[in-house]
């Protein structure tokens, strides 16, 4: 099953150009359509925001006497635990998901903008190929992603958003402390409209934007079809004890190659402590001849067990597919780091996030081929 991470801000307020507060959140239109075509086609949808906090829907998406309020107000009343116990971005790891789904309000203009936990989400959506989408002023939150040198990650990608027309005709308009399409534009994405309060969704490979409102249902199909091709089919979904019983039963055929292009060895190491065999499935690249693992669980300040299991017997195999190849383990040196750990975070970008978590340095281990490989 795909799963989706919908982003919401958690903000209620937004300051104006005059400096006055107005009430905002997000546009309940935006997040029932979307939450419900994408469960509707069998995909999982969990919910974060800054901090975790409740989000709240803007009251003038939900007008009195408008026949859809009932209706809106019912589907978030059925989704209302995941609501009011959102996860928080500071704990949501990219690799849990299969994409990244922001709807509008004003709110995302003021909480997502320059948000660093939602940076890391988005940058590495974009490094992997995974579904970025956006609704309406939810593209503000694209703002947040910079490059490594400072730039904007999705200049010159084709992006719809709400437009100034928009906004001048039935938003904020000369209030609005700044004009979303304007900004865009100015940090170089190629802005696509249509016509005012048109169904308007914009496809760029797997960067999903909707113009506003009235594009929610189109901008949740579109998503619901981009994961149609989410890479590497059932093998993605892998782990554990299946994953290495599935890869050993078809020689790697499944479980070699795994999510978003990262490929998976199988470790053979003996326990420091029990004296028996443990296996693990670990992300690998090759390496001028040999492969290199990284020794980390997650950012956690304790090292894996293999990786201790290994400093005491480094002699052990490694099953790469449908080979079975002797090595011997290593720490890779403070000079050969540099340019392996670039390797290994082009392979995993949550790497780098893993070494943020902990003052332990995490190493790079080396395995290298100690005599012939033979068939698994």
């Amino acid at each position: 099953m795909a799963k989706i991470l919908m982003v919401l801000s958690a903000a209620d307020s937004l300051t104006l150009a005059d400096g006055t507060s107005h009430p905002t959140g997000y546009w309940a239109e935006e997040v029932v359509r979307s939450h419900q075509v994408l469960t509707e086609a069998g995909i999982a949808v969990e919910i974060a925001t800054p901090g975790g906090r409740a989000p709240v829907p803007d009251a003038g998406s939900l007008p009195e006497g408008d026949e859809n309020t009932p209706l809106f107000r019912a589907y978030l009343d059925s989704i209302d635990e995941e609501l009011e116990h959102p996860k928080k971005l500071s704990e949501v790891s990219g690799p849990d998901y299969d994409g990244v789904y922001v709807p509008g309000g004003h709110a995302p203009m003021t909480d997502l903008i320059d948000d660093p936990d939602l940076r890391r989400l988005l940058t590495r959506a974009v490094a992997k190929d995974q579904v970025v989408a956006t609704l309406c002023h939810g593209a503000a939150a694209l703002l947040s992603a910079t490059t490594t040198d400072g730039g904007f990650a999705f200049a010159d990608r084709r992006i719809t958003a709400f437009t100034d027309e928009e906004e001048n005709t039935g938003g904020l308009g000369e209030r609005n402390p700044w004009f979303l399409e304007t900004r865009l534009k100015e940090l170089g994405a190629a802005l696509e409209t249509g016509a005012a309060w048109s169904d308007t969704v914009v496809v760029d490979g797997k960067l999903i934007t909707g113009q506003n409102p009235q594009s929610s249902l189109s901008t949740a199909k579109a998503v619901v079809e981009a994961l149609k091709e989410i890479p590497n089919g059932t093998a993605r979904d892998l782990h554990g004890a299946a994953h290495i019983r599935r890869y050993r039963e078809t020689k790697g055929a499944d479980g070699h190659d795994w999510r978003y292009g990262t490929t998976i060895l199988l470790l053979d190491s003996i326990g420091n402590k029990s004296g028996e065999q443990r296996t693990h499935a670990l992300i690998y690249r090759p390496w001028n001849g040999a492969y290199l693992v990284v020794a980390s669980k997650g950012g956690a300040d304790a090292p894996p067990a293999w990786s201790l299991n290994l400093k005491a017997t480094p002699d052990t195999q490694i099953q790469v597919k449908d080979q079975i190849v002797p090595v011997r383990a290593r720490v890779a040196t403070p000079d050969e780091k540099p340019a392996m750990w670039a390797e290994m975070t082009d392979a995993w970008p949550d790497y780098d996030d893993y070494q943020a978590r902990t003052d332990r340095e995490i190493p790079i281990v080396v395995l290298e081929p100690t005599g012939a490989a033979r068939p698994a």
